[in-house]
């Protein structure tokens, strides 16, 4: 017998439809950003909140100065090289508690509440602990990353890993696959989006943890650069760079976590194909 070839029609991707697809969904955000520009003008021009806050053309004349010094180059790099470290280390190690912790019913039972409490312990409060142990150096950097993040990732990964069907699991182990085949071929693909948003999670609580340790005692980085200008006092310097930490993370959000997890999503048919 003869097999007919699969006539399932392929859809292809219209390049003119994606960008369409992606200005429609760039306009609400840029439509609030400048809502929110021309109120913040017109409270300083009111003078609604006094003297000591800065408009518009004011923080971005301060980050101009910024730029051009390379301080602030200098900062966004140091700052996200460090991030991209420890961020990566967190999720390591998170993902291997949240294993266990799944693996090992009794064992997760026993250390949830703990690693919830890690979770809402400030990471700030490492601090002083991780200075004794490392030294004012990189490593304490890194370490408060870590451990300001990697209790949020394992809990996330753990409830992410939990959501898969048992059905789902019971057919491939009838199907003969166990071990890191079941996990790697039916267990992380069944919840790659909800591991991806616990990813997010982790990243978020990875971005603080950094910021507040680099306020502290950096010489290099955004939060030394807001430390160091409101010590001035530069009012429209810390504006600038709180304005840098907030459009860093949502760029970081938009261009990694939300894209990823659209195309997750949309190879479990969960959106449809642009």
């Amino acid at each position: 017998m003869v097999e007919q070839p699969d006539k399932t029609p392929v859809v292809a991707r219209n390049p003119e439809r994606s960008l369409a697809w992606e200005f429609r969904h760039l306009v609400p955000m840029v439509a609030v950003a400048v809502v929110a520009v021309v109120i913040w003008d017109l409270i300083v021009r009111w003078g609604i909140w006094g003297p000591f806050f800065p408009g518009p053309t004011d923080v971005g004349h301060a980050l101009v100065v910024f730029w051009n010094s390379t301080r602030l180059v200098r900062a966004i790099a140091a700052t996200l090289r460090r991030l991209a470290v420890g961020f990566l280390m967190s999720l390591v190690l998170g993902a291997l508690l949240a294993f266990f912790m799944v693996r090992f019913a009794t064992f997760g039972k026993g250390i949830q509440p703990y690693i919830l409490g890690f979770q809402t312990f400030p990471s700030i409060a490492w601090v002083p602990l991780a200075i004794i142990w490392f030294g004012l150096s990189e490593t304490t950097l890194l370490f408060v990353t870590i451990v300001g993040s990697v209790f949020g990732v394992s809990i996330a990964f753990a409830d992410a890993l939990r959501t898969v069907p048992p059905l789902y699991l019971r057919a491939a182990r009838n199907m003969g696959s166990d071990g890191m085949d079941l996990i790697l071929r039916v267990t992380v693909p069944a919840a790659l989006p909800h591991l991806i948003s616990a990813a997010k999670v982790g990243w978020s609580f990875a971005w603080r943890s950094l910021i507040g340790a680099e306020l502290i005692f950096a010489t290099v980085g955004l939060g030394f650069l807001l430390e160091s200008a409101s010590s001035v006092p530069d009012i429209a310097g810390v504006m600038g760079v709180m304005f840098v930490i907030l459009v860093t993370g949502i760029v970081v959000d938009q261009l990694l976590f939300t894209k990823t997890q659209e195309w997750a999503n949309r190879r479990r048919g969960l959106l449809p194909h642009r």
